[in-house]
């Protein structure tokens, strides 16, 4: 088969796609056995990573070859191999080992002047360092991809990060630790763990049921402090008629901008949220802990709560959720006990609804005991 007819095989069968490529390999370097000693790659044995194209590929095998190069099939952490053909981020996998890094256009430039490309070597301990700063500043559009599938797993689908991506997500975390690390000792100034405020997002109005592009902002201050000294109360306390109930809301509130949507709210990089579980909060909360690098804007905290509590109740949860006493409560063990919960295995009924209507968005009220705390308790009304 000649080279011009080969075709671009799927990825699942590289295998097959690199023996192809040693029989050229090898018929290539059958033609030129007689002059061997003199060509320019005469000695070096090449990988061509799986991530470069077929036509390109080919290119590679026939140029590499005529030039008295060997191909390797497989590579491996300490394999023999002298020079290894990637590009892009493929790179990534190879930094910090013995192997030579080449693109293809390095081979090809190489076999069309009969002569060898200046290479520049790297140490392994350095170029281990490239390689973090690589995955590090890798783009936004591949974190955003790993984000959502570690989302995913998060959510049951643990097939979804691939080994090679879990080494991305932990090389990036071990980086992240040592940047914030250095950042706290560079400078005595900077207390370690700052003071965190007593309260967050006390001015926004909004019910947790709805999408976050529904919340709003209270524009009377006087309301919001009213609020922040009584989170039980509600804020139209004072109104019993409901035309001026609604006229009251609607000149006291307005539309986040935003400015205010992407306003970095809280600047440590963990944050835990205690949400209410029940309507009457027999239950105690449940705790969930969340990771910025860059702190946590008010519209990013908003979705974790509305994610939250459109998940279904979880096993553990609902065991103890069944022996509560409301209305709620009374259609969970209707769930509970049907049929179609005992054929699927799981209870179906999203934390929302457990809720009630205890789902008006207070605020998020530290702990208290510690001014350091980075935990924040959930307030809710009905």
């Amino acid at each position: 088969m000649h080279l011009d007819e080969k075709s671009c095989l799927p990825a699942k069968i590289h295998e097959t796609k690199h023996a192809n490529n040693v029989e050229e390999f090898q018929r290539f370097s059958g033609r030129e056995s007689s002059r061997n000693s003199d060509l320019t790659l005469s000695g070096c044995s090449i990988y061509i990573d799986p991530a470069i194209s077929c036509e390109l590929r080919s290119k590679v095998v026939e140029s590499a070859s005529r030039e008295g190069a060997s191909l390797v099939e497989q590579w491996f952490v300490g394999c023999n191999v002298s020079h290894v053909v990637t590009e892009g981020t493929s790179i990534q996998r190879y930094l910090g080992y013995s192997s030579n890094l080449i693109t293809p256009l390095w081979i090809l430039k190489t076999a069309k002047e009969k002569y060898v490309q200046r290479l520049v070597h790297l140490s392994a301990d350095l170029a281990r360092q490239v390689g973090l700063m690589l995955v590090d500043n890798n783009g936004i559009s591949e974190k955003e991809v790993i984000k959502q599938k570690v989302h995913g797993n998060l959510l049951g689908d643990e097939s979804e990060v691939s080994y090679k991506e879990r080494q991305q997500i932990v090389n990036s975390a071990k980086v992240g630790v040592r940047n914030r690390r250095g950042r706290r000792m560079q400078t005595c100034q900077t207390p370690i763990r700052p003071i965190t405020p007593n309260n967050l997002l006390d001015c926004i109005c909004w019910s947790i049921s709805e999408p976050t592009s529904s919340a709003s902002i209270y524009t009377d201050s006087s309301s919001v402090e009213d609020r922040s000294h009584n989170p039980t109360s509600t804020f139209f306390d004072a109104k019993e008629d409901g035309k001026d109930s609604e006229a009251s809301f609607s000149n006291s509130t307005r539309p986040l901008t935003e400015s205010e949507k992407s306003e970095l709210i809280f600047k440590n990089h963990f944050l835990t949220i205690l949400f209410p579980i029940d309507r009457f909060a027999e239950m105690g909360p449940s705790s969930r802990t969340f990771f910025s690098n860059d702190g946590f804007t008010s519209l990013q905290v908003l979705g974790y709560i509305h994610a939250f509590y459109q998940e279904n109740i979880s096993k553990q949860e609902t065991e103890a959720a069944i022996h509560t006493d409301s209305r709620h409560a009374d259609r969970l063990r209707s769930v509970y006990s049907s049929k179609e919960t005992a054929e699927s295995g799981y209870v179906i009924f999203k934390r929302i609804e457990f809720l009630g209507s205890r789902i008006s968005f207070e605020m998020l009220k530290r702990v208290t005991g510690d001014n350091n705390s980075n935990v924040y308790e959930l307030i809710l009304r009905a």
